[in-house]
């Protein structure tokens, strides 16, 4: 009985090591999906569970019956691969990648992976692209693709999206920093499924563009000034603490609604509302222009800085505020140093802002014509005087309206990219 029982022990001992050995030990092959698709060059990184179970891995490509070896030796944890298909000799199409790990000599782990080999990038021919583009302004191109593939356009760390338009044709518009110089370069990047990349920049010059700066003095106009930082900081605001309530508002305050308003701008609908030129606001005088930059002194030392991202139009007190032209309203509220504002959306990426009025004429989801009044002047926010504040984004980044403004300028660098046949209204 004893003899049974010590068996019996011997034997579940060795089953569990056994188990414990092949199972539980048992080596696993992570990231393998990476391997679907093999484009020009492919950087891979395996990872191997329980590496040290393994005496030898090998990674192969099978195609028409023929191998061609990518790794072969005892691995780490990590694999590193480097896979370049048309040096190896494979040609583009159907695959698979073989991959084993031995262990014991006598055990055996196969992966088989089904291959797409494909190391030709994608083709982008320009059908359309302005002559020359402005810093701070906009800018539209229309491209063809080879084949399906992904596309952005990118100006520095800006991406723009493209959108289909007809068979094998994509357009994008696009904004320019104020800052845009020669130097910098507007690249039209594609991605097919298989990951190979074509990297094309656009040929447009730089009509560059030098926009102003002003010194304003702030000492002496304490009294003014001091109820608007009050109502917008929610707080007391003496002249002992003017500086630093000046500085609260024209910066924090400034970054986070100017946050807020790219965020708003860049959700717009893939419809096209708009035709023809954007209009300014009726017998209005411009006060201050886009990308103006605006240097606060007191008692002259400089405290503070900021930009002035859109044209401020003053008329007559209370006007009544125009859409610049069809959209969707897409925001109605106050935004801090923005007061009241209207948001309307163009669509693909194109919006305009409507800031500082007493009241709205339209509400969120309310789709407005061009004429078409949603609200009416004041001086909410950080305004003084009557005026209002108007400006436009594409995706998001905000562009100098004037050229909106021009119905040759559309004409000739915007409509051409959207629709070939459209002309302007």
């Amino acid at each position: 009985m004893k003899k049974v029982i010590l068996g019996g022990l011997i034997g579940g001992v060795a089953l569990v090591f056994l188990t414990y050995v092949f199972l539980i030990t048992k080596p696993k092959l992570h990231n393998y999906e990476q391997l679907k698709t093999l484009p020009r060059k492919k950087e891979v990184i395996l990872r191997v569970e329980n590496h040290d179970k393994v005496s030898s891995m090998s990674v192969k490509v099978l195609q028409e019956g023929k191998e061609f070896l990518i790794f072969e030796g005892k691995p780490r944890r990590e694999v590193k691969l480097t896979i370049e298909p048309k040096k190896l000799g494979l040609k583009e199409g159907k695959g698979e990648v073989l991959v084993e790990l031995r262990r014991f000599r006598f055990l055996k782990d196969t992966y088989r992976i089904p291959a797409l080999i494909d190391y030709t990038p994608p083709t982008v021919n320009i059908i359309f692209a302005p002559y020359a583009v402005m810093n701070g302004g906009s800018g539209a191109v229309r491209v063809s693709l080879s084949e399906d593939a992904s596309l952005k356009l990118k100006v520095r760390e800006r991406e723009f999206p493209f959108y289909r338009s007809g068979q094998n044709a994509y357009f994008a518009l696009f904004a320019l920093p104020v800052d845009f110089t020669p130097k910098d370069t507007i690249q039209i990047i594609a991605v097919d499924k298989a990951g190979n990349t074509t990297n094309v920049p656009l040929p447009s010059r730089l009509k560059r563009k030098r926009y102003p700066a002003y010194r304003i003095e702030l000492k002496g106009r304490e009294k003014s000034l001091i109820p608007k930082l009050s109502t917008l900081l929610g707080e007391e605001v003496s002249e002992e603490n003017f500086i630093s309530a000046f500085k609260r508002v024209n910066e924090e305050m400034r970054r986070e609604n100017e946050e807020q308003i790219e965020s708003i701008t860049r959700n717009s609908e893939e419809t096209l509302y708009w035709s023809g030129r954007f209009s300014q606001l009726k017998r209005s005088k411009v006060v201050s222009v886009f990308g103006e930059k605006r240097v606060y002194t007191y008692g002259g030392r400089k405290i503070s800085e900021s930009y002035h991202w859109g044209y401020d139009l003053a008329s007559v007190k209370n006007a009544p505020v125009e859409a610049s032209n069809d959209g969707k309203v897409v925001f109605t509220g106050f935004i801090g140093i923005y007061g009241n504002t209207v948001i309307v959306d163009h669509g693909y990426g194109l919006m305009s802002i409507y800031s500082h009025l007493a009241e709205f004429k339209v509400k969120k989801g309310d789709l407005v014509k061009k004429g078409q009044v949603i609200g009416i002047t004041d001086t909410t926010g950080f305004a003084f005087g009557d005026h209002l504040h108007y400006g436009m984004t594409v995706h998001g980044y905000p562009v100098n309206p004037i050229e909106w403004w021009d119905g040759r300028w559309i004409k000739n660098n915007v409509l051409p990219a959207l629709k070939p046949s459209t002309s302007n209204n």
